[in-house]
């Protein structure tokens, strides 16, 4: 079990890749060493991908985003008021504060403003559904003499900024995560090859060895315990396939059936299941 690739992220296979490093056995023999001189540059590697990507996300101000937030929510919320304000009046001195009624019905429906509360792309889809219906049934003139014409004016104004915002959030969210992608791929495989070589210790007639390997390894061991016990709570985390094995289990079995093991790795081993 201990040269099955590990489900992990970025930042906690950065975690994991330090710790098997800092147990790495001072007297591991030459493979090995080669060995965890390559995981540890894949963890270092990892490390700055990281760093980069926060510096990337910080380059445009969380703070001009929840601003630029709030005039999309103070905007489509301004024109529905304004349209309840206007159906409130008495319909048989003004007949059209029907109309308003039904207007807020129509373009807002029963959920009224909770969409202001969604993901920002989810919220951007809402809204621009309902100017393209504002579009699509004419319904402009009907608005702006009843609410005046500032209202979808600062709509029309709001909703491309807003829409750029969320295409650029996005297109950086994608790159950043394929970039990402490949430092976890490059993780997993440099742990995967030194636990083979670091099992590769064991000689079954040393019971010594057996522990000094489960030493080395026991990084692995708590990292898919953390995993399984978060599956079982229902959150994210490393869902396993079994236990880790017992310690007094020899490691040789695992160590022989290390192919086909370096094989899934190879191919993603489903390393993506947990965000990046």
């Amino acid at each position: 079990m201990y040269v099955r690739a590990p489900i992990i992220n970025i930042a906690n296979g950065v975690t994991l890749a330090n710790a098997l490093v800092a147990a790495c056995p001072e007297t591991a023999p030459e493979n090995v060493a080669k060995a965890c001189t390559k995981l540890k540059a894949a963890a270092e590697a990892g490390q700055k991908a990281l760093t980069a990507r926060r510096r990337e996300n910080g380059a445009v101000s969380e703070e001009d985003v929840r601003v630029l937030d709030r005039e999309a929510d103070a905007s489509f919320g301004a024109l529905r008021m304004r349209l309840i304000a206007y159906s409130m009046l008495p319909a048989e001195r003004f007949p059209k504060a029907r109309r308003a009624g039904e207007l807020v019905n129509e373009l807002f429906g029963d959920d009224g403003l909770s969409f202001l509360t969604a993901e920002y792309s989810a919220q951007n889809t809402v809204m621009a559904s309902i100017v393209e219906h504002i579009h699509e049934a004419a319904l402009q003139p009907e608005i702006d003499a009843l609410a005046g014409p500032e209202f979808l004016e600062q709509i029309g104004n709001v909703l491309p900024r807003y829409d750029a915002m969320v295409r650029d959030r996005l297109q950086k969210e994608a790159a950043a995560t394929s970039n990402l992608a490949t430092f976890v791929r490059a993780i997993q495989s440099a742990i995967v090859s030194y636990a083979t070589k670091v099992a590769g210790m064991v000689d079954e007639d040393e019971p010594a060895t057996i522990e000094a390997v489960r030493k080395a390894l026991r990084p692995l061991d708590a990292h898919r315990e953390t995993g399984a016990r978060r599956t079982q709570g229902g959150a994210k985390g490393e869902a396993t396939s079994g236990a880790p094995a017992s310690p007094g289990a020899p490691a040789a079995p695992a160590v022989r059936a290390a192919p086909q093991v370096t094989g899934a790795a190879a191919q993603g081993g489903g390393e993506l299941s947990a965000p990046v």
